[in-house]
């Protein structure tokens, strides 16, 4: 059965406790109503558990850490088959506005994803919103235009390049294109999800009536070998090669890996980079 006219909310976290918290209180703060939210816990270690369980007029999907993209795909899945008609996503470190959900739900249209315009912590609209995804030409970058202070007067800002960080969806989103790709784990869960959403027509984009408030300040990942990079250079180049056309599939991930090589730094910064482009080249998604 589904549940007309109704939202359901869904927070992913990650041992952020005490943040999590701030986003907990502000979603119950509203002034527009939620009529569920789902809080998917990654496996925090950090006294999460314990504190969700005695929270009440919640539901709690504890898993193992998938990252965002496996913590999403769980949260969406839960909304959806509990016959949600909206969807509310969100990070465990960006906070909403009280009249964010309010913003967002009187703009709703089911052919449309909204976003809230984000704020830094240190005060000011925070940019990093994508205008659109490079997916023709393998010699330029993938990003192509960031959201500027120019377009903020404006109510409404088309770009692809939003984040998992306050969308609001109708759950046809869901039947048409599937969850998020849930082991992406991070990096670009967000954009392969939304450039599906753009190729079955959606438009997408920041409603700047809605507002929330990064609780984190932001840093750029140093590009150097770590762990981390692995993710990076996997998911670039499995974007590509999922979305991008024949020329941007086959030629930009080499490309990648030449640059990667290059910055190497030892014999297993190499053999890191080789894994990660052969896991992105081969790299099957699972969408539902």
């Amino acid at each position: 059965m589904i549940r007309k006219d109704e939202v359901a909310a869904v927070l992913v976290t990650f041992n952020r406790l005490e943040l999590l918290k701030k986003v907990f209180n502000a979603l119950q703060n509203q002034t527009k109503k939620i009529d569920r939210i789902f809080i998917v816990n990654n496996g925090s270690t950090d006294g999460t558990s314990e504190w969700l369980e005695r929270q009440s007029n919640i539901e709690i999907i504890t898993q193992s850490n998938s990252g965002s993209s496996g913590g999403q795909s769980r949260g969406f899945r839960a909304a959806f088959e509990a016959g949600y008609e909206w969807v509310w996503e969100m990070d465990d470190d960006v906070v909403p506005r009280p009249t964010c959900l309010e913003e967002l739900y009187s703009e709703r249209k089911e052919n449309q994803v909204y976003s809230p315009l984000r704020y830094s912590a240190e005060g000011g609209v925070f940019y990093n919103d994508t205008l659109e995804f490079n997916l023709s030409n393998p010699f330029k970058g993938f990003w192509k235009g960031i959201v500027t202070e120019k377009h903020v007067s404006d109510k409404y800002i088309p770009c692809i390049g939003i984040t998992f960080e306050g969308a609001f969806f109708h759950r046809s989103l869901i039947e048409k294109i599937g969850y998020p790709e849930k082991h992406i784990f991070i990096y670009g869960d967000d954009s392969e999800f939304f450039i599906r959403a753009a190729k079955a027509g959606y438009e997408i984009g920041i409603l700047t009536a809605a507002k929330s408030d990064r609780m984190l300040p932001y840093k750029m990942e140093e590009q150097i070998h770590t762990p981390k990079l692995y993710y990076i250079i996997r998911n670039q180049i499995l974007i590509d090669r999922l979305h991008g056309n024949i020329l941007v599939k086959y030629i930009r991930p080499l490309i990648y890996l030449g640059k990667w090589l290059l910055r190497s730094n030892s014999a297993d910064d190499r053999k890191n980079t080789i894994k990660a482009f052969k896991d992105g080249w081969n790299y099957k998604p699972e969408y539902h």
